[in-house]
């Protein structure tokens, strides 16, 4: 990428950085902070907000999946999962597509075989804005196709339990570190980018990177933020990889008339669709 700007940051807690701007005691002492911390907090605020006033509201997520064994080339398509997912009252919820019955069960409950990587729908973006976690370990500007913006990078400690890896050799809590992107004139998150770290040996994984792209839908009488497209890459000890890119589409406005399952219904849960 082009016009890229960079300058070196001191860590700072992201719950910090949502404080500054939001301390009167701080606020007529902002022309001595660093700029970037006071544009940090100006992006946190915002996406913090953004995210808390976003209503109960339900995505198709289709999921095309495929794999590559170690040396192959290109990757091949394993299969397509479609399935309904909501966001209900702070709480990630499933369903098989068309089946109107949101289940409170793992997504894996969907599928057979493969990976799958859940959080890209809501708990990433919330685990850096609404729960103020990580670090920030640097900041820039850059170019994304034409669109001016400016990045954070950022690290989150395994210590923190947000991230749950789950692999051949058990599972484990991991740490995780990257970026996020948003539009250098209205501040509104554009991308995430975020790499597994510090990840076991014994779950015989060797890397998981998760990217995710966001855009305003809207939900109701008003836009909101939320994902449109991710792609997350799983690479295993031996070098096989899986690869999973996800498109939210069809957002709406949850409806209270909607059924809500705890537990799996195999009545309704649908096979994928197998790719040849």
């Amino acid at each position: 990428m082009a016009d890229r700007g960079e300058e070196e940051v001191k860590l700072l807690s992201i719950g910090v950085a949502l404080a500054v701007l939001g301390s009167p005691a701080l606020h007529s002492q902002d022309d001595g902070l660093p700029p970037w911390v006071l544009t940090l907090s100006k992006i946190k605020r915002q996406a913090k907000a953004e995210l808390q006033r976003t209503p109960n509201y339900s995505c198709l997520e289709t999921i095309d999946r495929s794999q590559k064994l170690p040396g192959a080339q290109p990757f091949k398509p394993l299969d397509t999962l479609r399935i309904e997912v909501a966001f209900i009252d702070g709480k990630e919820l499933f369903a098989p597509q068309g089946a109107g019955q949101f289940q409170d069960v793992d997504l894996s409950a969907f599928m057979s075989g493969g990976s799958l990587g859940t959080g890209a729908f809501t708990s990433v973006a919330r685990n850096l804005f609404v729960n103020s976690g990580g670090l920030t370990t640097g900041s820039g500007e850059e170019k994304l196709g034409d669109r001016a913006t400016i990045w954070y990078g950022y690290k989150m400690p395994e210590l923190s339990n947000a991230y749950r890896l789950q692999g051949p050799g058990g599972e484990a809590y991991v740490g995780e570190e990257g970026r996020f992107w948003v539009d250098a004139n209205s501040l509104e998150l554009l991308r995430i980018e975020d790499r597994a770290v510090d990840i076991p040996e014994y779950l015989r994984i060797r890397d998981v990177t998760t990217a995710i792209v966001y855009g305003k839908v809207q939900i109701g009488p008003s836009p909101v933020l939320l994902p449109r497209m991710a792609e997350t890459l799983v690479t295993d000890a031996d070098g096989h990889q899986d690869r999973n890119v996800t498109e939210f589409t069809n957002c709406r406005e949850y409806r209270s008339e909607s059924l809500i399952r705890f537990g799996p219904d195999d009545s309704d849960t649908k096979p994928p669709v197998k790719k040849k």
